[in-house]
């Protein structure tokens, strides 16, 4: 069993791979948990990198932009760690920094208790072949359908977008990264259609996550029609009212998640990576999905529990476990299977 100090060394090990004098900006804010934050740079010194520790506060949404002096920081260093809940990975800041080849690791709001089940107990290997797998399925596909016992019933096509694989590894410059466990990618907008029931988190705002009722959202040619439901529908449509923005109605990426480590604890980033959960973004997308919608005033992502996915009529998934023979193997091993020590 991994302590946080082994985990921060499999991050900076295997996930880095630092080379010797790499500089690393190593960030959190008030909500970060300073353990990991301070295990991260430690990890970084003890393997030759020169660890630069940043604390912030900002007020605002995740998407806000940090101030000019931390931006500039950003675009100099070689990587970027993220711990901060008000991450920053939708900022121009941020992807001016990408376009300079940084290349960031987001592990908004992760505390010692994640970084030790999401990383320090899963099998890279094990990750790596049944992501890769998924991610080779689902690029071949056109046709998508999900449905869930929630009432989902979904329905888009994939088109040649990129079919992104995390599995937390950070090291090709210019590339953002996250924790591993997530395929993700950007659907034909005008073809997204249907009912989509989210019942496992929604964030931001805090008070959806994890979520103590479903939501239920309409949705037509990839944009949000209606929001339906109780209490919790009614705190979503505030939230994304009260940005004033068009852009915050786009649907921007769909993800399956897959971290054997990660269960819903209302931190978004281990719960949209709980094993089997299906992942809908909204509002801000990014440059990678190569998409056709682009930045808004912030992003939010939902999960849904227990879905059913088919491609082109092929089961995929089946109420959150993955049955496709060829995904099935694949799954048993990432669900049994732990690193050396």
């Amino acid at each position: 069993m991994a302590d946080v100090r082994s985990a921060a060394l499999v991050l900076a090990r295997d996930l880095l791979r630092l080379k010797k004098g790499e500089t690393v900006i190593v960030y959190g804010d008030p909500a970060a948990d300073p353990s990991v934050v301070r295990s991260a740079v430690d990890a970084v010194e003890e393997r030759g990198g020169i660890p630069l520790e940043v604390w912030y506060r900002i007020k605002g949404p995740p998407g806000t932009e940090p101030p000019a002096p931390f931006a500039e920081a950003m675009r100099k260093a070689d990587v970027l760690v993220e711990f901060a809940r008000t991450y920053l990975i939708t900022t121009r800041a941020f992807q001016r920094a990408m376009d300079r080849g940084t290349r960031a690791l987001c592990l908004t709001g992760m505390d010692a208790d994640m970084m030790i089940r999401c990383i320090g107990n899963v099998s890279l290997p094990a990750l790596k072949a049944f992501g890769v797998t998924l991610q080779r399925m689902t690029a071949k596909a056109k046709d998508v359908h999900v449905t869930s016992p929630g009432g989902t019933d979904l329905s888009f096509e994939l088109g040649k977008r990129p079919i992104i694989l995390d599995t937390g590894e950070c090291v090709i410059p210019g590339r953002d990264s996250y924790l591993g466990g997530q395929i993700s990618w950007a659907a034909m907008e005008n073809t997204v259609e249907g009912s989509l029931v989210l019942d496992g988190t929604v964030w931001p705002p805090d008070p959806l996550a994890p979520l103590r009722e479903p939501i239920r959202i309409e949705l037509a040619r990839g944009r949000i029609v209606s929001i339906g439901g109780g209490e919790a529908a009614k705190v979503l449509r505030d939230w994304i009212d009260h940005f004033r923005d068009r852009k915050m109605y786009n649907v921007a990426h769909f993800c399956f998640g897959f971290n054997p480590g990660a269960g819903i604890s209302g931190k978004i980033l281990e719960d949209e990576r709980a094993f089997g959960v299906f992942v809908t973004g909204f509002g801000s997308q990014m440059a990678s999905f190569k998409g056709g919608f682009t930045l808004a005033k912030s992003h939010i992502d939902g999960v849904t529990r227990k879905p059913t996915v088919t491609f082109d009529g092929e089961t995929i998934e089946g109420n959150g476990s993955f049955v496709h023979p060829r995904l099935a193997p694949l799954e048993r091993r990432l669900l049994t299977e732990r690193p050396p020590p």
